[in-house]
């Protein structure tokens, strides 16, 4: 299971949907807003945060708009939340809420050792609309690694009056800011050692929920210096943003002499791929993980002697411990933040903390091998599909630089191929044995799907990824290779189709597609190959069956063929996928549309 890198977030707002009441908008309006954030900083890199906010409710679909969710660490406090529910009818105060009246809980969760997060929140009810919710909230951090990202629209189906943000810092100190579709005012002034800028929008209309993220406005913000816990470090460059997490995992790679000596008697007499997949090996087998979220944000790993002493860690403290034991038997890593998940949106042209996890980097001459230090299950020298094909920044000694990880897109990476034979019945169902093979992020899919569960739990899953309705396997097995850079699996399997063809008093369909399989565009390419072998159960003249395909579109190829004689039928496809992972969800769509439309139909006999 993969596994994200903590990080300490000083609050959060949860919203949704909204109405504007009596104003005829093509998009639902639940809601309408006024508001006001304002963020000072200090010279001590410590910032405060002033929020003034008035939300409209109009309908109970809008409700969510005026809860609001804080998250509270040891970086940040709550000096103030006030908040007013008032009948916008006759302006009186139906309810007011304080900081003590929020409801509080720590954030555990599944794996969680350590946490130092505290969720308060506050959530809206009321059953008569409409209704006004006036807040203030004042937040306090420490430091200044990490300023929010300021969106003037937050909510769907939401009506914004007017925003504001107001920003006001140091000379010495500095802020960067970056601008996406904003197109309201922006000013900024200079009065004595501290710069303001001002960004101020209007008459925002609501949007729905198809709303791409990157179609909004927002304004994100960096510091130019920066400094937590007592660390102090500039942002301005990737460079410097690298030194300063060199900084904070300097010695803390140690190890124990007797450790040592273990490790070099592992790697004994071996190359240095080898020394790498044995070391990889023993950290997947004895280590587990867990998510610890203290200190400096959740930002500076465990020392790895602590590592190898309670045999568990988080992402950084992982992948700290698998450099310090490389690094003991000469084969030198570099530590790599990574923004990890099906999001991998990286702005290099403006360093800033965009970063949720940490992987290794091995540089050996020209070529490059990379581990992923969490995973119990991927072989090493593979990522999988949890950081592959997206910048990260790497920490060396000198500083951070920005590299690539692959994207795999070699067929050996994306590989199904689905082998059967079937022998018809003469009630329309038929006994099936196959074989599935699966290459890489397939495999890797698989491999996750079945780690740690039973043979039943294992018949219960493939019965309905192998085949379409009415399979029943009475027999499967499970095979995985996983050794250096090579993930596969495959599944062989018997058992009964139930009604696999359709009978009429003189003809017989046999679908040409009854294998499921889902493809995942989102790869640079994927290959499937397909062979059934179909034993007839009696005589049949062939009445009609689709022509022979050679197809070569944008982003697939397809070949099928059909061969029938007296005893069998040979259905084999071939389909290759290419750039899949550029297009739009629904080009993805139309594309797997237009593709099952060619494979789809059935083989038409006549009885003797």
């Amino acid at each position: 299971m993969y596994r994200y890198l903590s990080i300490s977030i000083f609050f959060i707002f949860l919203f949704s949907p909204l109405v504007l009441n009596g104003t005829n908008f093509s998009t639902p309006n639940y809601s309408s807003i006024k508001k006001d954030y304002k963020i000072t900083l200090s010279e001590d890199y410590s910032y405060e945060i002033e929020i003034n906010q008035v939300t409209t409710i109009y309908d109970k679909n809008g409700l969510s708009h005026a809860s609001y969710h804080f998250i509270i660490d040891q970086f940040t406090s709550l000096d103030n939340f006030e908040v007013k529910i008032i009948d916008p009818f006759n302006e009186k105060t139906i309810k007011k809420i304080k900081a003590k009246d929020l409801q509080e809980r720590d954030l555990i969760t599944s794996g969680n050792i350590y946490q130092d997060l505290t969720l308060k929140q506050f959530n809206l009810q009321s059953s008569s609309f409409p209704v006004r919710v006036e807040m203030k909230v004042k937040l306090r951090k420490s430091g200044n690694f990490y300023f929010p990202t300021w969106r003037p629209q937050n909510n769907y189906h939401q009506k914004v009056e007017q925003a504001r943000l107001e920003v006001i810092y140091p000379e010495s100190l500095g802020i960067r800011f970056k601008t996406q579709h904003f197109e309201g005012a922006f000013d900024t002034n200079f009065i004595g050692e501290n710069h303001t800028l001002v960004w101020t929008i209007n008459d925002l209309a609501p949007v729905a929920e198809d709303t791409e993220e990157t179609d909004l406005s927002k304004i994100t913000l960096a510091p130019e210096k920066f400094g937590m816990d007592g660390f102090e470090a500039r942002m301005d460059t990737w460079k410097n943003f690298g030194l300063w997490f060199h900084q904070l995992n300097k010695e803390r790679t140690k190890l124990p002499e007797a450790f040592k000596q273990e490790l070099h008697e592992m790697v004994k007499g071996v190359d240095s791929i080898e020394k790498i997949e044995i070391l990889y090996r023993y950290l997947q087998k004895n280590y587990r993980y867990v998510s610890i979220q203290l200190g400096l944000g959740g930002w500076r790993p465990m020392e790895s002697e602590e590592v190898l002493s309670k045999k568990y860690g988080d992402c950084k403290g992982l992948t700290l411990f698998m450099q310090a034991m490389l690094s003991e038997v000469g084969i030198p890593s570099d530590y790599t933040l990574v923004k990890a998940g099906e999001d991998p949106t990286f702005d290099e042209d403006f360093p800033s903390n965009q970063f949720n996890h940490a992987i290794l980097r091995i540089k050996s001459g020209d070529k490059k091998y990379w581990l992923e230090c969490t995973s119990s299950h991927l072989p090493a020298g593979f990522l999988g599909s949890f950081t592959r094909n997206r910048k990260v920044l790497v920490i060396t000694p000198e500083g951070g630089e920005v590299d690539q990880t692959p994207t795999y897109s070699d067929p050996d990476f994306n590989t199904t191929v689905f082998n059967s034979s079937i022998l018809l019945q003469q009630n329309g169902n038929a006994a099936i044995k196959g074989t599935l093979l699966q290459k890489g992020f397939p495999a890797e899919i698989t491999v996750m799907k079945t780690y740690d569960k039973k043979e039943d739990e294992i018949t219960n899953l493939f019965n309905g990824q192998i085949g379409g309705n009415g399979l029943i396997i009475n027999d499967i097995s499970l095979d995985k290779k996983i050794e250096w850079q090579d993930i596969q699996t495959q599944i062989n399997f018997s058992g009964m189709v139930q009604r696999y063809y359709k009978s009429t008093g003189k003809r017989i369909f046999i679908p040409i597609s009854w294998h499921t399989w889902e493809p995942n565009l989102k790869n640079t390419s994927e290959v499937y190959m397909e062979e059934v072998n179909i034993k007839k159960h009696r005589s049949l003249n062939t009445e009609s069956i689709p022509p022979s395909l050679s197809i070569t579109e944008d982003n697939y190829e397809l070949k099928m063929e059909i061969i029938i004689d007296d005893e069998n039928i040979l259905i084999k496809k071939q389909i290759q996928f290419t750039d899949t992972d550029r297009l739009s969800e629904e080009e993805q769509s139309e594309l797997l549309i237009a593709l099952n439309k060619k494979i789809q139909g059935e083989l038409v006999f006549t009885k003797q």
